[in-house]
């Protein structure tokens, strides 16, 4: 299967000459932690919410005087629309990362595909789930920071991993606000998904309390949050115990903007 034949040509991007303060907007617009930097429709590079806060803010920069050009990662990578679906996994492979921006023959930036959009389109979860296994360790310095966002679909048919079977099990999202948290969980009941398999946490115990009794979901335990960043204030993070159905609850918190990833517990 072709790149073009699936890829969603909707991408909102910044220009070199935005300022962080803009670039920092429109991620809060769209509920989006990296945004692609495209000068006149060429790609030539990536901003995100870590570069804006580690390299500008933490530094004193003011980012309303301060562009994106000066803070961005140019380094991103790409591959053409009219590539098979492997070559798109075989970079991401290489280049341990888990989304790509796609091209058309004029370079110009045409969408962007990540392995959990490849195992759903075409239903080859091996796909993902073996370029997943390479880039599951440490990622290079240039990836941590450019990388933020990531969105990973595991295999999760049983695999020995240190004498263990291993299988996926949960789904995360972190979702930015409290009222995009509610209606993921609103579609994830409305997909089947009980009550019982809905976990949240927020940083404040008290507004946690408050949001388990509106949404009727259970409490994540504390040591499955603490391989989590801080929460922010409004910051609501889902984990769904999706079991068979990892893929559908994946394909729900990313349809509402949650920032996703796949959770490998040890089977019973």
């Amino acid at each position: 299967m072709k790149l073009k034949e699936f890829v969603n040509s909707r991408v909102e991007t910044v220009e070199p000459g935005d300022t962080l303060q803009r670039a920092a907007e429109k991620m809060r617009e769209l509920d989006v932690g990296s945004l692609p930097v495209c000068d006149h429709e060429k790609l030539v590079g990536m901003i995100t919410d870590r570069d804006i806060t580690i390299r500008a803010v933490a530094k004193g920069t003011d980012p309303a005087a301060t562009t994106v050009r000066e803070i961005m990662t140019p380094e991103a990578l790409w591959c053409l629309e009219d590539e098979d679906v492997e070559e798109a996994a075989r970079i991401m492979k290489e280049n341990q990362v888990r989304r790509i921006m796609v091209l058309n023959e004029a370079h110009e930036l045409v969408g962007i595909t990540s392995l959990g959009e490849l195992a759903t389109v075409t239903g080859d979860r091996l796909l993902a789930g073996e370029t997943l296994e390479s880039v599951s360790g440490e990622s290079p310095p240039m990836q941590e920071e450019a990388e933020v966002e990531e969105e990973a679909l595991e295999d999760d048919s049983d695999a020995e991993s240190g004498g263990e079977m291993l299988h996926e099990t949960r789904v995360t999202g972190l979702l930015h606000d409290r009222e995009a948290a509610k209606k993921a969980i609103a579609e994830l009941k409305g997909a089947g998904f009980t009550d019982s398999s809905i976990l949240v946490a927020l940083r404040d115990e008290s507004a946690q309390q408050s949001f388990v009794g509106e949404t009727r979901a259970r409490v994540i335990p504390e040591e499955d949050v603490l391989s989590w960043p801080n929460l922010g204030s409004e910051q609501v993070l889902i984990m769904v115990d999706a079991e068979e159905r990892a893929t559908d609850a994946l394909n729900i918190l990313t349809r509402n903007h949650a920032v996703t990833g796949g959770v490998r517990v040890s089977a019973e």
